[in-house]
């Protein structure tokens, strides 16, 4: 009698709740999401775009914004054990952000070598002529103007991005028949 009062009056997660190993997975996915929404400017936007993301989340855990409300708000009721999903969930949130450097870094890194290569092979004869002919001063203002028109390309590389995405965001001309 007392092991059955014993293991029925302990305290747990009541039914209808997810689960602290779901709901962790839940919390985690809904604060990446959090996150990109907070880099979009316009409000309206990221309502719309939210919606999507959320429901995207729910259908993923086969639950709904029903049972996941009902389960937060058990759980901030329960410190403990909110506390204890947090720090797995901040965990993961900087190994996430650990690698997304990583990849940064290599991406940096390739594009400087990529860049180094092709001025390296455009420079490479012309500079061995040009240098023995040079002043030690000049050599400097060579690569100086190098550095520049190196800027420039970058700068216009950026503008016909921004021109091909404004062209593909202009809608199509309409055909008359």
């Amino acid at each position: 009698m007392i092991a059955i009062l014993w293991f029925g009056c302990k305290p747990g997660i009541p039914d209808g709740i997810i689960k602290p190993d779901k709901m962790e997975k839940i919390l985690y996915d809904m604060h990446i999401v959090d996150g990109y929404l907070s880099s979009i400017y316009v409000v309206d936007s990221a309502k719309k775009v939210a919606a999507g993301y959320y429901k995207g989340i729910y259908k993923k855990f086969g639950t709904d914004s029903v049972q996941y409300n009902k389960s937060l708000l058990w759980y901030n009721t329960n410190p403990v054990a909110l506390e204890a999903m947090y720090k797995n969930i901040q965990k993961m949130l900087a190994k996430q952000k650990k690698g997304t450097e990583l990849a940064d870094l290599m991406i940096r890194k390739k594009q400087f070598k990529t860049d180094s290569l092709v001025i390296a092979k455009k420079f490479k004869a012309d500079s061995l002529a040009i240098r023995k002919k040079m002043k030690p001063d000049s050599l400097s203002k060579v690569k100086a103007v190098a550095a520049i028109a190196k800027k420039k390309k970058q700068a216009d590389s950026l503008i016909n991005i921004k021109k091909a995405g404004v062209a593909s965001a202009m809608p199509a001309p309409a055909v008359v028949q």
